[in-house]
């Protein structure tokens, strides 16, 4: 049996986290002296580990033991108890403002209730029921928004200490809150380890998540500042699961080159380009002017959009975490990172090679990972030629197909959402992201004319939302036709009454 020394056993004993009867905090150290060898029977089930983080967060003032100098580390945490640790650990202002006013009040826990509504992480003072044990779904869900990122990461780490969807006990809950202490985010975040992934992608762990001013591409473009003119072409993304590691999405690099980064004018560091091409499977014509490439995560390539933090709340079922060593279940992962401004080459048989650019938003829908590439304005497939798809950052195992004729979408109605906005229905559900970068436009019984664009990843089968561009509005009581700006789509007699 271990022995909590005379000074943890006085701050231990000094509050409880909540209910139970309280000892003064300013009881002598003689009054206590019966309590200075307590052992903790409490904790010996639990590995160093969780002894080591219950011991931090009593130094910390966030744990405080019992007035008989237990900490039940074996007790199911209550909701009242982890609001208040989660204040004091991940909201250590809001925790000690709140703490001033425990005691003051009906309950030990009302300030902590209160000051959690009033920060927003939960939707009022009566939303827990403060006595119950805290489930595992609120705790990580409270838990995410104190942190600014997915409850899935914060799932994860529960699963990694082994609890059980009815909760957490008190050790596990000590355990939780260090590890989550080290996911706060911090401006003075510094880089611990680069590397490249493969041509377009690289992996960068920082001490600390950065703030989200810093993940923004254009702050981390300026903070990054590679040499050999070197940019992101998207911003960084926290890989899900992990404390500070991101997927940083980069132009094509050059097999060979060394690239150094000043990471914020005050850290130099060197990562060696990597040569590895992402590998895809196969390629399809899916308009007259698009065409799609896929990978498959049973062969060993994911796109990152599935793990990053950032989309994991609506990914479902298809959202994964993979290890430091990006394996998901013992496989290793090769990692398709944003597709943002990326272009591959076609070329028709006997023709000129044509470059043609992805269609943002399209590089994984539906649990599909099919991005999407479009000719140049005004250009199309010519059925019956056949065509080779080719890229300086990936490989297609079977990259040529023969084009076909394909008839255009069609729009059957259009609706009105909002004075910006409008519903356009197909004919049919096209099954993809068809609409992707396609506009209308709406010509008026006044004589005005408008152009309404997609709003990306909105198509609920055959109805797509479409945004008025250059802040155009739709009149009261005038008539708009709908027609399709291109040759994507047909319409016939199709308005619009405003």
């Amino acid at each position: 049996m271990k022995t909590i020394n005379q000074k943890a056993a006085i701050v231990a004993l000094s509050a409880i986290i909540g209910g139970g009867a309280l000892l003064p905090f300013t009881a002598k150290a003689a009054s206590l002296a019966p309590v200075a060898n307590i052992q903790q029977s409490a904790v010996t089930n639990f590995n160093q580990q969780a002894e080591q983080a219950i011991q931090q967060l009593i130094n910390q003032g966030v744990l405080r033991g019992y007035a008989d100098g237990s900490i039940r580390a074996d007790k199911q945490v209550t909701n009242a108890e982890m609001m208040k640790m989660i204040l004091l650990a991940l909201n250590p202002d809001q925790g000690k403002a709140a703490q001033q006013l425990e005691g003051k009040q009906d309950r030990w826990y009302t300030s902590y209730l209160d000051t959690a509504a009033a920060s927003g992480l939960v939707e009022s003072a009566d939303a827990l029921q403060p006595n119950a044990p805290a489930a595992s779904s609120d705790i990580s869900a409270i838990i995410a928004k104190s942190l600014q990122r997915d409850a899935k990461s914060v799932q994860y780490w529960m699963e990694q200490l082994d609890a059980g969807e009815q909760g957490l006990t008190r050790g596990q809950a000590a355990q939780l809150l260090v590890l989550s202490e080290k996911a706060i985010r911090s401006e003075a975040a510094e880089i611990v380890s680069i590397r490249s992934l493969n041509k377009i992608t690289l992996e960068v762990t920082f001490s600390a998540p950065l703030t989200l001013e810093d993940e923004t591409t254009a702050a981390a473009n300026a903070n990054f500042a590679f040499d050999h003119d070197l940019k992101l072409v998207n911003q960084p993304r926290l890989k899900t699961g992990s404390i500070a590691t991101y997927i940083v999405p980069v132009q094509t690099m050059t097999p060979g080159t060394t690239y150094t980064t000043n990471y914020k004018g005050e850290q130099k560091h060197t990562v060696l380009a990597s040569d590895e091409m992402i590998q895809l499977q196969d390629v399809r014509q899916v308009t007259a002017d698009t065409f799609e490439v896929d990978s498959f995560r049973a062969d060993g390539v994911v796109d990152y959009g599935y793990l990053i933090s950032a989309y994991a709340g609506g990914r479902g079922a298809n959202a994964i975490v993979v290890d430091e060593n990006n394996k998901w279940n013992g496989q290793p992962m090769q990692i398709i990172s944003s597709l943002a401004t990326r272009q591959a080459t076609l070329t028709p048989e006997g023709g000129e090679p044509i470059t043609v650019g992805y269609v943002g938003f399209t590089q994984s829908t539906d649990g599909k990972q099919e991005p999407k590439f479009r000719l140049p304005a005004g250009t199309t497939l010519q059925p019956g030629v056949k065509y080779t798809v080719t890229a300086d950052w990936f490989e297609l195992k079977n990259n040529t197909f023969t084009a076909e004729a394909m008839s255009p979408l069609q729009i059957a109605s259009a609706t009105k959402v909002d004075a910006a906005t409008l519903n356009v229905t197909l004919t049919a559900d096209p099954g993809d992201e068809l609409f992707a970068y396609r506009s209308v436009q709406l010509k008026g019984s006044d004589g005005t004319t408008l152009t309404a664009q997609y709003k990306v990843q909105t198509r609920k089968g055959a109805v797509g939302v479409f945004e008025l561009q250059n802040e155009g509005k739709l009149a009261d009581g005038v008539t708009y036709e709908v027609t399709p700006v291109g040759s994507w789509a047909t319409a016939t007699d199709v308005t619009l009454q405003s």
